[in-house]
């Protein structure tokens, strides 16, 4: 059976960032899949409770900062609004 060559110092340095990156994406894919999961529970739950409605509305109106989150987030606010009695931010 032929020896394989060993690999240089450059290939490990590139191996092992290449397991870096790998696990950085698994994290990204963990946190992204958590915050849907959040979402999925929380939206549901504050068009059945004025009070929850409320508070996520207050939270996203002072959070989200980047306007194409605010768009994003447009019509949810607007739909919590309506269903809290409200029709201005």
């Amino acid at each position: 059976m032929p020896r394989s060559e060993p690999r240089t110092i450059d290939q490990k340095i590139a191996e092992a960032e290449n397991r870096v990156q790998r696990l950085k994406t698994k994290k990204r894919t963990k946190d992204t899949r958590r915050k849907i999961i959040v979402g999925a529970t929380v939206i549901p739950a504050a068009f059945k409770d004025k009070a929850l409605a409320r508070q996520l509305v207050t939270l996203l109106e002072t959070s989200l900062t980047r306007a194409v989150d605010i768009q994003d987030a447009e019509p949810l606010l607007n739909d919590l609004r309506k269903f809290i009695g409200e029709t201005q931010p």
